[in-house]
């Protein structure tokens, strides 16, 4: 059985690897308006990269009864700080502690390493993803970011498989920019996220594809509509 990763609009992911763990990056459900209409299950792990409404409003509701969240120490404190529900110390890794950048935990069957990200945030610096699955395929979710040329570290690092790249400009990457940083990854299947969402952002995936198809052409440009999914 291969891992399903399935967009559920904006930077919000879900993936369920082929042993069935379920993971979610930044939940942006309630309010996002391309939040695809079924939402996904609850959660065994919830990645979140950073401590802005549109990454983590529905953590709560989506952490398992035994899930964990990840995140860094600040990022995990305001969690549990805003806590409105039955969350436990069990519920965040570490008993809220955390991880930090460069940092690597096992949960669950799956080794998650945290990666910096160039982005702002209240609490906490902005962060992003390597996701080595149990076959050690390897995902990597960069999180909102502006490129920078350590990217090309990460593929000799961990080989990645699929990534997940903001290109909507304005606070993250543009088309120009996250086509290079699939250059300096070299993924081989590259999907775009955080775009389209508002209008203030880049509203279509086309100039990524082109110059990512003309950069960088032995990576598989794969452009999901929310509540798609793709195979790795």
């Amino acid at each position: 059985m291969a891992h399903q990763i399935k967009w559920l609009g904006h930077a919000s992911f879900e993936i369920v690897s082929s042993e069935g763990a379920r993971l979610l990056i930044d939940p942006y459900l309630e309010d996002n308006p391309s939040a695809p209409e079924e939402e996904p299950a609850e959660a065994d792990i919830i990645l979140i990269t950073h401590d802005h409404f549109d990454h983590l409003e529905s953590v709560e509701e989506k952490v398992a009864d035994d899930g964990v969240i990840v995140g860094q120490p600040e990022v995990l404190a305001k969690i549990q700080d805003n806590n409105s529900s039955n969350l436990t110390e069990d519920n965040f890794l570490n008993g809220g502690l955390g991880m930090n950048i460069g940092g690597t935990v096992s949960l669950k069957g799956q080794e998650i390493t945290m990666v910096q990200a160039l982005h702002s945030g209240e609490d906490g610096a902005p962060a992003g993803y390597i996701i080595t699955l149990n076959d050690d395929k390897t995902v990597y979710h960069a999180g909102d970011t502006g490129i920078f040329s350590s990217m090309e570290l990460f593929n000799e690092l961990y080989d990645i498989d699929l990534a997940l790249l903001p290109i909507g400009s304005v606070f993250t990457m543009d088309p120009l920019q996250a086509a290079k940083a699939v250059e300096l990854l070299k993924p081989d299947i590259v999907v775009p996220m955080h775009y389209g969402t508002f209008p203030i952002l880049v509203a279509e995936a086309d100039q990524f594809v082109d110059l990512v198809s003309r950069q960088q052409p032995s990576t598989e440009v794969v452009v999901l509509e929310p509540g798609e999914s793709c195979s790795l």
